[in-house]
């Protein structure tokens, strides 16, 4: 009498309930806690806060002598400025934070060992990206609410007003705005390379090109579009529409183009990390 043989094929693992949706999160505990036993980059990060408290200064000051506001606005402009201000230290935070996030796995060898485990692609490399992420808003969003905060009880009749409720919504879009494509963009530059300091080379060289294409096109042959190359202008563009900022002549772009050009470039950044993260290498 035949036995009876069941096909026993290949199972996927499944996770216990409360890890399925954040099974990235040991990745970014770990990413975190190997970037904060650096004591330069904690000064980064304190030094990144430095300007709150010279936007407190300017706020109490207006409060105190409010002729000064002609020249020490305190309304949008000042948090627009604030968080243009920040830009530089999300710049650092990407270099020496996101260049070695997936080039240093790619040397070692790490990238197989975790794809080899119940993780997807898509929990590595948000994973990953959340590092850049929480390191990028706690010198944007934190420090901008807490400014906000700070107008608040300085100036209450002045911001508990319909002309300024938007401003902290604002705070929180630009500094998504920020923070995404140039996170996206330092771990698409991490991903091409196995060595941390050409990663981290290559998206400052990559962020300072398009500034000086953008400005030999502009200023040489007169073209509106080029303006669009330069991350920094579209990200002033953004800042302007969200808070009244002044721009400069050759960053006049209107804000949803600079807008699509952000989602082309975190796009392109997205296909890059598919390309490149993978659990099989290929060797030519």
């Amino acid at each position: 009498m035949p036995s009876a043989i069941h096909e026993q094929g290949y199972r996927r693992y499944e996770a216990r309930g409360p890890l399925r949706q954040l099974r990235f999160w040991p990745i970014t505990r770990e990413a975190l806690r190997m970037l904060l036993q650096r004591k330069a980059f904690l000064a980064l990060l304190a030094l990144a806060w430095v300007q709150l408290v010279a936007r407190a200064i300017q706020i109490w000051v207006v409060t105190q002598y409010p002729q000064a506001g002609r020249l020490l606005p305190i309304d949008g402009r000042l948090y627009g400025d604030f968080l243009s201000a920040q830009v530089p230290f999300v710049l650092f935070l990407m270099v020496f934070g996101g260049a070695g996030l997936i080039a240093s796995d790619l040397r070692t060898g790490a990238i197989l060992v975790y794809l080899s485990r119940p993780l997807t692609r898509r929990d590595y490399v948000v994973g990953k990206l959340s590092v850049l992420l929480l390191l990028g808003l706690f010198v944007t969003l934190a420090p901008g609410l807490l400014l906000y905060l700070v107008g608040l009880a300085l100036a209450p009749g002045q911001y508990l007003t319909l002309e300024l409720w938007w401003i902290a919504p604002g705070i929180l879009l630009q500094s998504l705005v920020l923070v995404v494509p140039l996170g996206l963009l330092a771990l698409a530059s991490s991903s091409l390379t196995r060595r941390p300091i050409v990663a981290g080379l290559g998206f400052f060289g990559l962020f300072m090109g398009l500034e000086m294409a953008r400005g030999v096109l502009r200023q040489i042959f007169d073209q509106r579009w080029a303006t669009l190359l330069s991350l920094q202008a579209d990200l002033r563009s953004i800042g302007a529409a969200l808070f009244g900022n002044a721009l400069r002549r050759f960053e006049a772009v209107p804000w949803h183009e600079a807008a699509l050009a952000l989602a082309a470039v975190c796009a392109v950044c997205l296909l890059v990390l598919r390309a490149r993260v993978r659990a099989v290498e290929i060797v030519r």
